[in-house]
């Protein structure tokens, strides 16, 4: 079976507010912490998560740092974002080739401006698999339209613990015919904050790929946000850091944010 979409928490979408209008108080449909409980209500626990770390809109400044044992660069850039299916990526600082660069999604498809030949590219099918900027997230990542409570069924596999804490460790396997590019995925949650700790990714062979993992958690609102993820893929010494500036969540964007005269005007 073909799995085309990726399904970690995406680029686009792990957001940390820092907007002084955030509401104290979740949603009446987020699920409440279950911190207590050694076998939760995992479905609930996992829609929790994805909960945490998704909002209707959000506008971002992030840097996004790149490294291997031979190289390493720095990129900043501006994020806006309206729910699972647009988003606006500009690059403010990089090198020659990258600072001006756009990225566009729109549901499923994905645009690039490309400044210095000032025109825009529409990425092929055939090029989600490929990385994005050069980093260790994919053009798939940007595209995601897996859902982490949709598409998998979930388990709890143990208890971890460590030092103080204690976490579950979280085994979620691909429902049929869910349209997803991982074997399984493994979710690792404090248990006292219910936030996402980790996630380590398999391919469909049972094989290590790659390892997300989250800090620095913000409080904004009736949120923790982690302002830190390091993404370090499985067979190579490498790794891709995203720090989160000043952001601010579930705040109005323009229509005209997601549009191609926009992408095609290069602003």
């Amino acid at each position: 079976m073909l799995r085309r979409n990726m399904t970690a928490f995406p680029l686009v979408l792990v957001l940390v507010s820092s907007s002084a209008q955030a509401a104290e108080k979740p949603p009446p449909d987020v699920p409440p912490c279950p911190s207590g409980q050694e076998k939760p209500d995992i479905a609930a626990l996992v829609r929790r998560t994805q909960q945490m770390l998704e909002g209707a809109s959000s506008v971002a400044t992030m840097s996004m740092s790149i490294r291997t044992k031979a190289w390493s660069r720095k990129l900043k850039m501006k994020v806006w974002t309206r729910g699972r299916d647009y988003a606006l990526i500009r690059v403010l600082e990089g090198g020659p080739r990258e600072t001006g660069l756009m990225t566009l999604k729109r549901e499923k498809q994905l645009w690039n401006y490309l400044p210095q030949a000032g025109r825009v590219m529409k990425l092929p099918s055939g090029m989600m698999g490929d990385s994005w900027m050069g980093s260790d997230f994919t053009n798939d990542d940007l595209v995601k339209g897996s859902s982490l409570a949709d598409d998998y069924d979930a388990k709890v596999l143990e208890i971890l613990r460590r030092e103080a804490s204690e976490a579950w460790r979280v085994e979620l396997t691909p429902k049929k015919d869910a349209a997803v590019v991982w074997g399984r995925v493994e979710l690792v949650v404090d248990r006292k904050t219910c936030l996402p700790l980790e996630q380590v990714f398999f391919d469909e062979d049972g094989k290590q790929a790659r390892r997300m993992a989250f800090g620095d958690f913000k409080r904004v609102g009736w949120r923790d946000f982690p302002a830190r993820m390091v993404v370090t893929p499985a067979d190579s010494a490498r790794e891709t850091a995203v720090v989160y500036e000043e952001i601010e969540f579930d705040t109005p964007v323009a229509d005209d944010t997601f549009s191609l005269r926009r992408l095609e005007a290069g602003r």
